[in-house]
């Protein structure tokens, strides 16, 4: 039984190890060079030191690297796995900056010196390199798309930031939060956009989840005893002890919170709660 369970586990692990290699493509003039271990929860801390409390409150759980080197010139690529879309859409958009030169490689990645970045799937992809030259970006980029050819998954942003209005809405600053939503912790897995109308900035929280009942425990805890089960659609506005103002909209499996702006916005806040829960 024991070698028979020694085998299960050899062919495991070589299945495993064989499907991190797939990740990583041939580049032409470039040696690969695999000899970083595969990080872990356990371990990631000892890699990228206190960055790693951001991937791991995104549910991270592998990282596997390759190095392509061409003489002195050297390019890094690494590949992090997370538990879905969500979280690597997370890790990714916590990480850029709307200022950034945007590139089609996945669903968005973008260029800057010394860096190509991009997601796709359940999957945030880094690579690096120290020379400046232009052939080393396109090198980069390169790599980058015939990496994302390898990953599965499709090549469209999570399907609910489809529902954030586009009037206002600043570009490229959507996020996903796991955990501890606007610092309640029994708030959870978020979908949070930005928006400027002429002086009003505020955000918007888009609760991610399909169980009707998860999204309306969540409402009332925030609500408390204004909160009434049994209502299918229910708005509330109340002061938050670590938001201020919130308005808030529960409608079947979805739950909107708007933070920002003040009571006299009521108007401006229930025109994007009527819009998204349409």
């Amino acid at each position: 039984m024991k070698n028979v369970t020694l085998l299960f586990f050899l062919a495991f692990l070589f299945t495993s190890l064989q499907g991190q290699q797939d990740m990583f493509p041939p580049l032409k003039g470039y040696k690969q060079v695999s000899d970083y271990p595969v990080y872990t929860p356990d371990d990631l801390w000892d890699y990228i030191n206190g960055a790693a409390d951001a991937y791991l409150a995104l549910g991270f759980i592998d990282l596997n690297i390759t190095e392509y080197r061409k003489g002195k010139q050297s390019l890094k690529a690494e590949v992090y796995s997370f538990g879905d879309e969500a979280t690597a859409f997370g890790i990714y958009s916590l990480e850029r900056s709307p200022s950034y030169d945007f590139i089609k490689v996945g669903v968005q990645g973008y260029s800057e010196e010394g860096v190509v970045n991009f997601y796709k799937g359940r999957h945030y992809v880094k690579i690096m390199t120290h020379s400046g030259s232009k052939k080393a970006t396109e090198a980069m980029i390169n790599l980058a798309e015939m990496i994302a050819e390898r990953i599965e998954g499709g090549n469209e942003f999570p399907a609910l930031l489809k529902l954030f209005p586009a009037d206002g809405l600043v570009a490229n600053q959507e996020t996903y939060i796991m955990e501890g939503v606007l610092g309640h912790d029994f708030l959870h897995d978020a979908y949070r956009a930005s928006y400027e109308i002429e002086s009003d900035r505020f955000e918007i929280y888009l609760f991610n989840s399909k169980n009707r009942d998860i999204i309306s425990e969540m409402a009332k805890r925030l609500a408390g005893e204004a909160f009434n089960a049994g209502d299918e659609s229910f708005k509330y506005v109340f002061e938050d002890g670590f938001n201020g103002l919130l308005f808030m909209a529960l409608q079947g499996d979805k739950l909107l919170i708007i933070s920002g702006l003040d009571r006299e916005k009521s108007a401006l806040a229930d025109r994007y709660i009527t819009m998204m829960l349409k």
